[in-house]
């Protein structure tokens, strides 16, 4: 079964952490054994290796880059950072980030998806290796990107837009943790005083909003404060989704998506892709684990619950998706047990239809709901 995932860091990972895309996971967990890595990025789970072999089709995968003016020069690893204190620098950054994909796409290891007839090309060549019982029809294919921007701070002023959408920008969220150039973000822990704000829009993110319009990208609801998701819902009239967040009601912070905001993204005709990251799946883990590192408590079955929850809520099967954020700034020890790489991520299948999915319903959370939004979505 192909997959179709809503949300990847690749290149962030590539330039930040020197991790190549183009090794096998076990080859990047060796390399950073010895010695050991202990800046916070976690056991790798996933590659372009890795992806062809789990059946990972197609992948939105990020440019990450926020610009925060308060940040101190002194900080450790400052060059491994997303924070930057101008847009420029933001900006610079974003575009080596995309600069990589390219390069990526001229070794023939990935394709970056621009428009409608791309996706659909792209993934029948997918479909007609993936009849191949042997699975060595995949190694030779490129994986193919969609890509978004996570945090729109790169994008000096709104106009600019245009000429991202140029260089196959497609999709983008407002803002990543803590207060951004164009809305409020989830709550960070990033110093100043005042960071936490929440609030609407910006007047900026509103031009930003427009010019989204114009040239009919969807936007990405994930990572807004409470107030900036109803204020840009209300503001914008086009295509909305989540790309990474799962349910509140199973896991109470602002991180996640209240019944009501759940609601709001499906009746709008967005989907809502779930992440893997156990602190957002089971309340309480997040903490423990990080006070005193611990062999953790939460399964592939909880996160099989914000499946069901999301569905439920949504009103079917046809909103819920994969967004797994794999290497998202954790590694396998902060996934659920069982998920050790991406491949594991057919796990979730076999609980599915433990549960009662049909092949069909399995079929539209692993692909088909991402792929007819973006048929949908993308330029012709």
């Amino acid at each position: 079964m192909l997959i179709f995932d809503g949300h990847l860091d690749l290149a962030y990972n590539a330039l930040a952490h020197e991790r190549d895309p183009r090794l096998t996971v076990d080859q990047t967990r060796a390399r950073e054994a010895d010695p050991p890595c202990e800046d916070g990025r976690g056991d790798c789970t996933t590659s372009l290796a890795e992806m062809r072999s789990a059946g990972v089709a197609v992948a939105v995968t990020t440019l990450l880059a926020r610009c925060k003016p308060w940040v101190e020069p002194g900080r450790p690893a400052a060059s491994r950072s997303s924070d930057w204190p101008t847009p420029a620098m933001a900006h610079a950054v974003a575009r080596g980030q995309l600069a990589y994909y390219r390069e990526l796409e001229r070794q023939g290891e990935v394709r970056v998806i621009e428009t409608r007839r791309d996706l659909a090309a792209h993934w029948a060549a997918w479909q007609a290796a993936d009849a191949d019982a042997t699975g060595e029809a995949r190694t030779g294919l490129p994986v193919g990107l969609i890509l978004t921007m996570e945090c729109a701070d790169p994008i000096v002023e709104p106009t600019c837009l245009r000429d991202w959408h140029d260089s196959g920008l497609r999709t983008l969220m407002l803002t990543h943790f803590g207060m951004g150039r164009y809305a409020a973000g989830n709550p960070a822990t990033d110093p100043p005083n005042g960071h936490d704000v929440d609030g609407p829009v910006t007047p900026r993110g509103v031009e930003l909003l427009e010019a989204m319009a114009l040239d009919r990208m969807p936007l990405d609801l994930t990572h807004l404060s409470d107030t900036s998701f109803w204020d840009a819902l209300d503001r914008f009239g086009g295509r909305v989704y989540s790309s990474h967040a799962n349910c509140r009601a199973l896991c109470d912070e602002q991180r996640q998506l209240s019944d009501d905001m759940i609601r709001a993204v499906a009746e709008r005709g967005g989907v809502l892709g779930l992440a893997t990251y156990f602190g957002m799946i089971r309340p309480g883990w997040r903490e423990a684990y990080q006070s005193r590192p611990i062999r953790h408590g939460v399964t592939m079955d909880h996160w099989a619950d914000h499946v069901d929850h999301m569905a439920q809520v949504a009103g079917g099967i046809d909103h819920v998706a994969i967004g797994s954020d794999l290497d998202g700034g954790y590694g396998a020890e902060e996934c659920p047990n069982g998920l050790n790489r991406h491949r594991d991520l057919h796990r979730l299948a076999e609980i599915m239809r433990d549960r009662g999915y049909g092949d069909a319903d399995v079929g539209r959370v692993f692909g088909g709901n991402w792929l007819d939004f973006y048929l949908k979505n993308l330029p012709g």
